[in-house]
């Protein structure tokens, strides 16, 4: 097989390979080169619409390697890529002609449950975590995707189903430990920098690469949840009924619409998860199953465990790219949802779909002391593609493009941080609403150089 060359931006010359030998002897992990055969699978990330070549991918055995490799890239100006899962749809887990910082083998986890909390590295995946802590019949806030690294899901916010009742990945942590730019080790919580505590918590790959987190953990065994499915001839009718029911639905309510395939037609799929008394769940939960007969209505008592597993809407065979464009809107309006039903039922592809989430509760305030800048009330909303072969793309990216253009009249501009992919600083600023100045001013102090820019990128205050 011929050898790739690595494509450096702005015409950096590549690092001499004695240099990288060098690197690579003094540490403890695995250094991985362009020429290494384990380079080609080590490089790639979820999506693989990002198809990117670094010069290093650094493999990290402790918070020493970490420290290793910042001072490394540092020294010779190269782009940095953190990585824990790849899951990121904007592919900010690899860069071109720079270091990956790779955690994926950093998995120690500690589970104190006499004290509700639980102590992880960085490369634990979601559905790892879940295994564990539901042995003791507790969990923290995440998504049901199980490949998704828990530390950079939870430092930019972090979504699921217990969010309603429990918060955000990030409201659940107590503690980080942080490489900062400077290549310094540091402990932030409350008590320590709390300043950089606060910052993480919804910011944190602006500011370091995350050692460890320490999690609280919330009592959870099982859960009501299920699926209502339509076909979508009467998305009109239940997406106009579940405008009004989703007001006044109570805290321990998850609640998910989606367009997906359906066997010879596309459907309006309603997911929920009731993480309360089982009792009054099928009470508040009666309204939305009797309104209308649906397709199915798979509504049962699951194992919090198996809800989880119970997977995602996006494919998880790992050949697939992609394309998202994600937004919030305070309600669902008679000219929203003629939008969705018209977009909905000429996706070009079975693999092209819209996902709305309904957020309400005490979470949805601002006043939650960290970084965080997504505490809207009402729907979020992303339109995604996906596809596995050339041809499929450009049909794939104008749908998307012009599905999003019609939302966003009828939009708030309000968007959630992880959802973003490479766009421009107005919508990182609208991820971050009023918090943005004094995360740029931190930014400045933690950051000055803008080393950790390979995100969804917070300036330094000038």
């Amino acid at each position: 097989m011929a050898k790739r060359s690595v494509r450096s931006p702005g015409g950096i010359r590549p690092i001499d390979t004695h240099l990288k030998k060098k690197f690579a002897a003094s540490f403890e992990g695995r250094v991985i080169l362009p020429d290494d055969k384990q380079y080609p699978r080590a490089r790639r990330v979820w999506n693989h619409a990002v198809n990117a070549y670094p010069e290093i991918i650094a493999q990290c055995a402790n918070v020493d390697d970490i420290v290793r490799a910042i001072e490394f890239s540092r020294r010779h100006d190269l782009a940095t890529a953190v990585r824990s899962g790849g899951h990121s749809f904007a592919g900010h887990g690899v860069c071109d002609g720079g270091l990956v910082i790779d955690l994926s083998t950093m998995k120690r986890v500690e589970i104190d449950p006499r004290h509700l909390s639980v102590r992880i590295e960085p490369g634990v995946l979601a559905g790892e975590l879940d295994c564990l802590t539901q042995a003791f019949e507790m969990a923290v806030p995440l998504g049901s995707c199980p490949s998704v690294g828990v530390a950079g899901y939870s430092l930019g916010g972090g979504e699921g189903s217990l969010t309603p009742r429990f918060g955000y990945g990030c409201d659940s942590i107590s503690r980080v430990e942080i490489v900062t730019a400077d290549g310094r080790l540091r402990s932030a919580s409350e008590q320590q920098n709390p300043d950089l505590f606060w910052a993480v918590c919804g910011a944190g790959a602006n500011f370091g690469v995350a050692t460890k987190l320490e999690f609280r953990l919330h009592p959870i065994k099982t859960v009501l949840s299920g699926h209502l499915r339509y076909p979508m001839r009467q998305a009109r009718k239940v997406l106009t009924f579940l405008a009004s029911y989703a007001r006044a639905i109570p805290d321990e309510l998850f609640l998910i619409a989606a367009v997906l395939p359906y066997p010879g037609e596309r459907m309006l799929d309603l997911a929920v998860v009731w993480s309360g008394d089982e009792t009054r769940g099928q009470r508040a939960l009666q309204p939305l199953r009797r309104f209308l007969r649906p397709l199915e209505d798979t509504i049962k008592l699951n194992s919090y465990l198996d809800e989880q597993r119970a997977g995602t809407g996006t494919p998880e065979d790992g050949d697939y790219s992609s394309h998202r464009r994600s937004g919030h809107v305070q309600e669902l309006t008679p000219d929203l949802i003629d939008v969705i039903a018209e977009y909905a039922s000429n996706a070009p592809s079975e693999a092209c779909g819209l996902t709305m989430i309904y957020w309400h509760g005490p979470w949805c305030s601002d006043s939650h002391d960290n970084a965080f800048g997504f505490r809207r009330t009402g729907f979020e909303y992303w339109v995604h593609s996906y596809w596995k072969k050339a041809h499929e793309r450009r049909r794939a990216l104008e749908w998307v493009e012009q599905f999003f253009a019609a939302i966003v009249p009828m939009s708030t501009g309000a968007v959630y941080v992880n959802g973003l992919e490479n766009e421009d600083d107005i919508r990182v600023r609208a991820a971050y609403g009023d918090h943005y100045d004094r995360l740029s001013q931190l930014k400045r102090k933690y950051d000055p150089d803008n080393f950790f820019r390979v995100n969804q990128n917070i300036r330094p205050a000038t």
